[in-house]
């Protein structure tokens, strides 16, 4: 099922493009889900094994609607809401798999064995480790989704054919009451999942596949807590993961390798206390421990998701939820050597966080918090140099003395200069389009008769780059929203040249590289049209995937690479490429074979703030 999860994310990128409330609408679906599933599963307890495996089996067959070649549209709903309703085809699958495990559970000899849970939690682990690593390079999406739909199929028909019939009694059908510790704390680690996640893009800005860290520690987390009587841990665990918490704030190297591993492990510290102590409180009201901690799940996430962005400013959550979550569950239980150990430390956490999050603000003029990552305005010391910030990303620079010069990734040199001065020396007046705004640095090239569109996904970079960048005039035209869709859905704009700049970050929106986004792009250039591609990247060589690109709209390219960035130019022509080549499409664009070396986990690399 944790396949089809990721799975169902994929299928979603090429109609909704990449912003994060697909992928956290992806998250909500299937943890909606999840709570339905456990509910459900009650009922079945009830009824006969005949019963509740026929309701098993014919909830897997409706796993052929994911074999749709499209899945179904409800544009007439708000666009947050949009992809759970693109998801329902899985719904049926879903709550087929997620009833399984109660239901075996609710089968042993012991209701009060949790050992069935921390198996799904290890089964869960195996799927996120395998999909990226072997089904993702082996296998496009529809080859994917009809062998799942096959295994889920297999499962419910096969699978529950022999179950014993189920225990009868209050205990089994879930009648017993539920305990504050189930709703409580899978929420908070729910929360800390997010948390964990969001400071590592925040702080040690990791590369593609590093997201899959804190997932997998939240799930090999849950598996090591429930094999065992894991609560004598608690203590020494709260403590380790404080005393990491410490040591990030004393990194002489940001953005390394080692601060990303002490974050790490002040977060997955935090999870593992929260399951272990979760695990002490399970007994044998095995149904109402499933339904409540699903919702607590769910109330975590979405709090996180909807909630918190909005009423902090500032990624603050993170030493709140480890330190609030450390300090309390190993104050009750650890033993008596360890209390008054952790209790200093923990006081030494909270004055280091304190003290971390009041320095520095000096140079920052300007922050804001979106779906898509922190946003800071930053200056130097002397007042002249604005530099705009995604996370740890720089997306744009000015000097204030000298406006005209382009900084960053669109100095003199650089592939789109040398390109516009070509232009211009050809025609009277340019047509051009850019998905990705930035500080909208690209404008300091061009002359005053030429005009220019910018695609760009998060609103809030447009107020910035107007209110603390002069690049952009008045005239210039930003439209909103995911560059790939806008064009899809826009007629021909004959642009002159067409820049796709949203590959600098680290988080690589791999729908805007493939054939069929190449297809939408090579429409809206007129005949000499120039398709214009920086992939400047500290992670990921993109080369290949522009090679795949070039070959697939038979254009020519050329290199553009300087010290510090790359730029690729797709121009009419014989194909010709240079070096490796990967073909991506909708179906297919696997981000590991276009990994640097150790670039998942490389962090040194990036622009200094």
């Amino acid at each position: 099922m944790f396949q089809g999860e990721l799975m169902a994310g994929k299928r979603l990128q090429p109609d909704f493009g990449g912003a994060a409330y697909v992928w956290c609408g992806a998250i909500l679906f299937f943890q909606l889900l999840v709570v339905v599933s456990y509910y459900g599963s009650r009922r079945l307890s009830r009824a006969s094994a005949r019963s509740g495996n026929w309701v098993v089996r014919v909830l897997s067959l409706t796993s052929l609607l994911t074999l749709l070649p499209s899945l179904p549209h409800a544009r007439w709903l708000p666009s947050e809401l949009q992809p759970l309703a693109t998801l329902l085809p899985f719904a049926g699958a879903g709550l087929a798999l997620f009833c399984v495990t109660p239901l075996l559970h609710d089968r042993q000899s012991d209701p009060a064995d949790y050992a069935i849970y921390a198996w799904s939690n290890g089964g869960a682990l195996a799927g996120l480790i395998v999909y990226p690593l072997v089904v993702e390079p082996l296998a496009g999406l529809a080859l994917q989704n009809r062998i799942w739909a096959g295994g889920v199929l297999l499962i419910g028909i096969l699978g529950m054919k022999n179950s014993a019939p189920p225990k009868t009694g209050p205990l089994a059908t879930g009648l017993g009451r539920t305990r504050w510790q189930w709703w409580v704390l899978p929420a908070i680690s729910s929360a800390l999942l997010l948390a964990t996640t969001n400071q590592l893009s925040y702080e040690a800005s990791p590369g593609p596949l590093a997201w899959a860290l804190p997932l997998a520690l939240f799930l090999g987390g849950y598996a090591w807590a429930f094999s065992n009587n894991r609560r004598k841990s608690i203590g020494l665990i709260a403590t380790i993961g404080l005393v990491a918490l410490i040591s990030t704030h004393f990194m002489i190297a940001p953005r390394s390798l080692l601060l990303a591993g002490l974050l790490l492990i002040g977060g997955g510290a935090a999870m593992l206390v929260c399951h272990a102590w979760l695990a002490a409180s399970k007994d044998a009201n095995n149904h109402g421990f499933y339904s409540a901690s699903a919702i607590g799940g769910v109330a975590g996430s979405a709090c996180m998701i909807l909630l918190v962005p909005h009423i902090a400013g500032r990624p603050v959550e993170f030493p709140i939820l480890v330190i609030g979550t450390l300090s309390i569950a190993g104050f009750l239980w650890g033993n008596r050597l360890i209390r008054p150990i952790l209790a200093t430390v923990a006081v030494v956490a909270a004055g280091t966080a304190l003290a971390a999050e009041n320095s520095g603000r000096s140079r920052e003029i300007a922050h804001a918090r979106t779906l898509y990552g922190c946003l800071r305005v930053t200056k130097s010391p002397d007042g002249d140099l604005y530099k705009l910030l995604n996370n740890a990303t720089v997306h744009g620079a000015e000097d204030r003395r000298h406006p005209a010069n382009g900084l960053t990734y669109y100095g003199p040199d650089s592939g789109i200069a040398v390109l516009f001065r070509e232009k211009e020396a050809a025609t009277n007046a340019l047509n051009v389009g850019v998905i990705g705004l930035g500080t909208g640095t690209i404008n300091h090239l061009l002359r005053p008769q030429d005009s220019i569109t910018y695609y760009e996904i998060n609103p809030k970079v447009e107020e910035l780059a107007r209110k603390y960048f002069t690049y952009l005039n008045p005239q210039t035209r930003v439209l909103i929203g995911d560059g790939r869709k806008l064009l899809e859905y826009q007629t021909a704009q004959n642009f002159d040249v067409l820049a796709v700049d949203a590959f600098s970050g680290d988080a690589i929106p791999a729908h805007l590289l493939t054939r069929e986004a190449g297809m939408i792009y090579r429409r809206h250039l007129k005949a000499g049209g120039v398709l214009v591609i920086h992939i400047t990247n500290a992670h990921v060589d993109l080369l290949p995937v522009v090679n795949g690109l070039a070959l697939a709209l038979g254009m020519r390219i050329e290199v553009h690479k300087t010290d510090t960035t790359t730029w690729v130019l797709l121009k009419p022509g014989p194909s010709a490429v240079q070096g490796k080549i990967i073909r991506w499409t909708d179906d297919r664009n696997s981000i590991l074979p276009v990994l640097k070396p150790r670039a998942s986990l490389s962090f040194a690399s990036r622009p200094s703030c």
